[in-house]
């Protein structure tokens, strides 16, 4: 309004050439402000920022070892975008039994965008956010799907979307295919299909594993049951059937031999391993009434059993297309035996999971610990190796799989207390004065509170993790935990 009035006054005083001049200052300074406020001056700006280096990486729910990955980049200078599926809300977590000190926050992330249930959607919204995506990680089993479709949508280094890595039998089938063992197994849909495939087991001693045949991308989805008799089993079918009608059944020979799991991180279809570990039971008492479930790391004479499962696992990763980022692989002797080497002879592969080792940070100190690296600190140093174009990569000066360990480390999973009045100092105070206590984790709302891993089918209420130079020092102290649970 007060250019408009001096411009009449300019005119009615004959000084038109000033009154032009005016004029157009006053349309420049608008169409200024139009570009500044329109979507392509943003989209030049965003251009601009990008140009300037601001890297970022993108964690799909980020549970467990994922915190350890988001404060380690945050660390290293790199932005890390969260994005949430809608199966991780902390009603879910709640529900699942997530310990709070597992979960990463608002505050410790930079930006976090909300997964409505469109890839693509999501996808645009990242493209928003004014940092240069390097890479696109899953922080949990429930976010491994998302990742894979951010990652193609966006075309940055992820795994490529793969329907065979989507559902156990098509998994396994696979597998069988490319010559690796894996147990016997059927996809059902009725129960007719399970008794046909039953009779043609021919089994000694019914021992029979039901799960779903769609791999788990929810927190509260059903998990891994064991069946010892028929009636059982139908009692699990029913369950899965009332909870899902479009449900299909992987039905799958159990095997009795010892649990091992292979931690690998790859980059441009190279596969490198950073743990081998296996899963034990300690005895509480002579006759072994009670046991509690451990994860060690595997050390045997020479590294022999550690090079078959690698090679197995390595195979494995090659067969399922699997290019980028953290993996596990879970396998399982087929035959009932405590010699470790033996087992990973005729181990079998049971699952392939594109995401981080299930837990929490503190698995992946004590990975660093007896290895000299982790999981976590290999995939930060892939990705800013990848952001600074560094030659060789980072990952191909790794040895292929861990050598001698340089401290022999064990996570022990504590269940829940049969007494509600135990105290949590008590307990806290007897495990802290191991030789080999490094941390102990318990959920910070209720001590006594049953919890379930997100990786495992265990109830437990806490973990501690050990580790140290002696061999003989962590297995006396895993005892030692063990007689004080029972």
């Amino acid at each position: 309004r007060r250019r408009r009035d001096q411009i009449k006054k300019m005119v009615a005083q004959d000084d038109t050439r000033l009154a032009l001049a005016v004029a157009t200052g006053a349309l420049a300074g608008a169409m200024v402000t139009m570009w500044l406020l329109s979507p392509r001056a943003r989209r030049f700006r965003l251009r601009r920022i990008r140009a300037e280096g601001v890297h970022a990486v993108v964690v799909v729910d980020p549970i467990g070892s994922a915190k350890g990955l988001v404060a380690q980049l945050r660390e290293a200078g790199i932005k890390v975008i969260r994005v949430l599926s809608g199966e991780l809300s902390p009603e879910a977590e709640a529900a699942a039994g997530v310990p709070r000190h597992a979960t990463v926050s608002a505050r410790q992330v930079d930006y976090t965008v909300q997964h409505n249930g469109s890839v693509i959607d999501t996808a645009d919204a990242l493209r928003e956010i004014p940092f240069t995506i390097r890479a696109v990680l899953p922080g949990a089993y429930t976010g491994i799907a998302i990742a894979e479709g951010i990652a193609a949508e966006l075309k940055v280094p992820g795994n490529r979307p793969a329907q065979d890595r989507r559902f156990h039998s098509a998994m396994l089938d696979h597998l069988r295919c490319y010559g690796l063992r894996v147990p016997r197994l059927c996809r059902c849909e009725s129960w007719e299909e399970v008794c046909a495939f039953v009779r043609s087991m021919r089994m000694t001693r019914f021992r029979l594993v039901l799960k779903p045949d769609t791999k788990a991308q929810e927190l509260d989805a059903p998990g891994v049951a064991l069946c010892t008799s028929m009636e059982v089993a139908a009692d699990v079918f029913t369950a899965i059937a009332e909870d899902d009608p479009n449900f299909s059944l992987c039905v799958q020979e159990y095997l009795p031999g010892a649990d091992f799991f292979v931690d690998m991180v790859s980059e441009n279809g190279e596969h490198k391993c950073t743990a081998v570990w296996v899963q034990s039971s300690v005895p509480a008492d002579e006759d072994e009434a009670v046991l509690v479930p451990a994860l060690e790391l595997l050390q045997t004479p020479g590294g022999v059993a550690e090079e078959k499962l690698y090679k197995t696992a390595r195979a494995a990763l090659s067969a399922l297309g699997v290019t980028y980022g953290p993996s596990q692989v879970q396998l399982r002797g087929t035959t009932e035996t405590d010699d470790y080497v033996s087992a990973a002879e005729t181990a079998a592969v049971l699952d392939v999971t594109c995401c981080f080792h299930g837990g929490g940070e503190n698995l992946c100190r004590i990975a660093d610990l007896g290895v000299g690296y982790d999981q976590v600190g290999v995939c930060v140093r892939m990705i800013k190796g990848h952001i600074e174009q560094l030659s060789p990569a980072p990952l191909s000066l790794l040895p292929d799989r861990p050598s001698d360990l340089r401290h022999h480390a064990a996570e022990v999973r504590l269940p829940r207390p049969t007494s509600p009045a135990l105290d949590e100092s008590l307990l806290g105070s007897h495990l802290r004065a191991l030789p080999s206590f490094i941390s102990l984790e318990q959920d910070e709302r209720d001590f006594g509170e049953l919890h379930q891993s997100i990786t495992t089918d265990f109830l437990y209420c806490g973990r501690v993790y050990l580790c140290h130079e002696n061999a003989a020092q962590v297995s006396e102290d895993m005892k030692r935990i063990a007689s004080i649970v029972e």
